[in-house]
């Protein structure tokens, strides 16, 4: 019998025809990928990329006066700034808010910003530490001053004071005492301790903020380890974004040698040596953003002439779309505003492209519930 070849086996013709059908079927899967979706399936493209553009978190203020039209522009910005692909839209890396601290998020008029009067209470009153005659007197000028003008010079003459008291603590031990000094009560005010003295309605502000994928920095000229013990339990600011003035620092077994010649040892400790490094304010703050951020804020808020070089710089050849507000202190009856003073930072701050939030007219409550302002000298 003749043997038979490989073109001659039977199975030959069976796997011809199943390969024959499998690139039938290759043929018309193609053709059904170019077909139009049916209407499920265009619902739920739909859904997703509504999903995938909308805001993270929908504004929810309470705190806040119906109908704000100030409110309305910070809502309108970041629901633009959080819509991908539209004009407004700006990377979650990118978006980064900056805050000055004192009458920006809290209290500075009870009757001080909080730096002076926990510097004032420890320098006068701590059993732990004896002032030296130039330290209690800066202590007892800002005392004196309670309710009236600010003394002369006053921010870098604490900040100084403050240098020379706190030498030889740490920042821990620094911290502790303004962690203490939280619990005493707001002076001006009844109902409410210095720690609780936050303005509400920008607590909601940040909250929404965060919500919404915005870094938020705190950038203050308030000394940067005192801004930490603040702001930890109420913004959940971590220490990283906390940027102010600072204080020097040196290791317990450094002596007088240099940072640069001295290696830190098993042992030693970081503390302030009594040097200042000069205030964090106007165009410092500026250079502290660049330095220590590495990026161009899309949002700042403020409250005074020492935030508007930070607020300027958000606004000027940002790459993404950009806003800047001020806090106005406006309100007599339920703060210590001044119309006069009001109405010219009013003018001021709306020619320079800011977006004015008022006390007055905002804020539907400033400390919240069951706090007012009480009679003094």
């Amino acid at each position: 019998m003749k043997k038979a070849t490989s073109l001659d086996r039977p199975g030959l013709l069976t796997r011809g025809v199943a390969l024959l059908s499998t690139l039938l079927l290759v043929v018309t899967m193609a053709g059904c990928a170019g077909q139009a979706p049916t209407k499920t399936d265009a619902a739920q493209e739909a859904t997703t990329q509504e999903t995938q553009t909308a805001p993270t978190s929908q504004a929810s203020f309470t705190k806040w006066t119906e109908g704000s039209k100030s409110l309305q522009t910070l809502v309108s910005y970041v629901e633009a700034a959080t819509t991908e692909g539209g004009k407004g839209f700006v990377p979650p890396e990118d978006r980064i808010a900056v805050f000055d601290l004192d009458g920006t998020l809290m209290c500075e008029t009870c009757p001080w910003c909080f730096e002076y009067m926990v510097f004032a209470d420890y320098a006068l009153n701590n059993p732990n530490y004896k002032a030296s005659k130039e330290v209690a007197d800066v202590a007892h000028e800002i005392l004196d001053s309670a309710w009236g003008e600010k003394p002369k010079n006053m921010s870098t003459r604490q900040a100084q004071a403050g240098a020379v008291a706190y030498k030889g603590l740490t920042p821990a031990e620094l911290e502790a005492c303004v962690e203490s000094f939280k619990s005493s009560p707001a002076e001006g005010f009844t109902g409410m301790t210095r720690g609780e003295a936050w303005y509400q309605p920008m607590l909601e502000v940040v909250s929404y903020l965060r919500a919404n994928g915005f870094d938020v920095y705190v950038v203050t000229a308030t000394e940067r380890n005192i801004v930490r013990a603040i702001v930890g339990d109420t913004l959940g600011v971590d220490p990283s974004h906390v940027i102010g003035t600072e204080y020097g620092y040196t290791a317990t077994g450094q002596g007088d040698e240099a940072d640069s010649d001295y290696t830190f040892q098993k042992g030693d400790k970081i503390v302030f040596d009594g040097s200042y490094e000069g205030e964090n304010a106007k165009t410092s703050k500026v250079d502290a953003i660049v330095r220590e951020i590495g990026k161009q804020p899309v949002l700042a808020f403020g409250n005074s002439s020492g935030d508007m070089a930070m607020l300027t710089y958000t606004l000027s050849d940002n790459a993404y779309p950009s806003a800047s507000f001020m806090v106005l202190a406006d309100d007599d009856a339920r703060e210590y505003g001044d119309a006069a003073d009001a109405a010219e930072d009013r003018k001021e701050w709306e020619d320079a492209g800011y977006t004015i939030f008022s006390m007055k007219d905002d804020f539907a409550t400033i400390y919240g519930e069951g706090v007012q302002k009480k009679a003094v000298k």
